[in-house]
């Protein structure tokens, strides 16, 4: 009979020192006597047992009268559709399953078919799903209430993480490239051009008085008091200096233009834009000649002969 240990970790970050502490007090260790171990590092527990890498290699090295053991039953399966997959697929290879801890800890073997070991690991799991359930309920309204309040979810920028957002900042602000922060720090670019509100100098306030500068104030005798006087580059500015005699007043006859002038363009652009308007002239009356076409015709075949 050979021993089957498996083990499991949801993330990279998880380690497997609690499990392999678990597995090493049964005598569950690499190199002992008849042990093979298998493991399915980084997979969720979402993925089906039976379908997941380390599990399906278990599954064509296991022989009639194997054990399975694992040091948790949630680190086997979550939910009770898993567990009685496993148990069904450990009758039908003459497989036992053990647990080493946990209320099924007891248990010789999870896959025995007789009714009171059937009745106890349908009650146990269901009340392990259900507390999970209402944990990951309890967790989507945390996250809710997060939300709601501001907080942002997702990884740190990674500038925070490593603590010298603050000396990125100075060393932007004294000019040094995007690119020379990447390297100093060993990040990215793209973690530095990510942070760049954050480290870009705060601009001035601007003020809510068009026309005043920084240094006046309301009632200062120099502020500039005098109307605003029309952009000279403006189209009516233009008109209205054409049509302003020599001291400014308007010529006899002439009124500043009211309307929009039509916009120069250039040589090339007025070229493409004569053809643009002729290659539409032309295809609205091929358009037409052929709307006649149809027309004709129709009206040609009702026509007696």
């Amino acid at each position: 009979m050979a021993e089957l240990v498996y083990t499991r970790v949801s993330t990279d970050e998880q380690s497997t020192q609690r499990q392999t502490h678990l597995l090493a007090e049964a005598g569950l260790i690499t190199g002992a006597q008849g042990v093979r171990l298998f493991a399915d590092p980084a997979t969720s527990s979402k993925i089906p047992a039976l379908e997941r890498p380390g599990f399906r290699e278990l599954a064509r090295y296991a022989r009639p009268g194997d054990r399975l053991t694992v040091s948790e039953l949630y680190r086997l399966c979550r939910d009770l559709a898993d567990i009685l997959a496993v148990r069904d697929w450990c009758r039908a290879h003459d497989v036992k399953l053990r647990v080493l801890s946990g209320a099924v800890s007891s248990i010789v073997d999870l896959a025995a078919a007789d009714a009171t070991t059937t009745m106890l690991v349908n009650v146990l799991v269901s009340v392990g799903q259900f507390q999970r359930d209402l944990q990951n309920e309890l967790t989507r309204d945390g996250l809710a209430a997060a939300w709601a309040g501001g907080a942002k979810s997702g990884r740190r920028p990674r500038l925070a993480q490593l603590g010298v957002l603050d000396q990125v900042r100075r060393a932007f602000r004294n000019g040094a490239s995007i690119a020379a922060l990447a390297r100093d720090h060993q990040v990215s670019r793209v973690a530095i051009r990510s942070r760049r509100p954050a480290i870009q100098p705060t601009p001035p306030a601007r003020s809510h008085h068009r026309g005043r500068t920084s240094g006046r104030t309301r009632g200062d005798p120099r502020q500039d008091r005098r109307p605003p006087q029309r952009s000279p580059r403006t189209r009516r500015g233009r008109a209205a200096r054409a049509a302003a005699g020599p001291h400014g007043t308007p010529r006899p006859g002439l009124q500043p233009a009211r309307h929009r002038t039509a916009r120069r363009v250039p040589g090339t652009a007025r070229r493409r834009s004569r053809a643009g308007r002729r290659r539409g002239t032309l295809a609205a009356r091929k358009a037409y000649r052929i709307y006649s076409d149809r027309l004709n015709n129709a009206v040609a075949s009702t026509l007696p002969v």
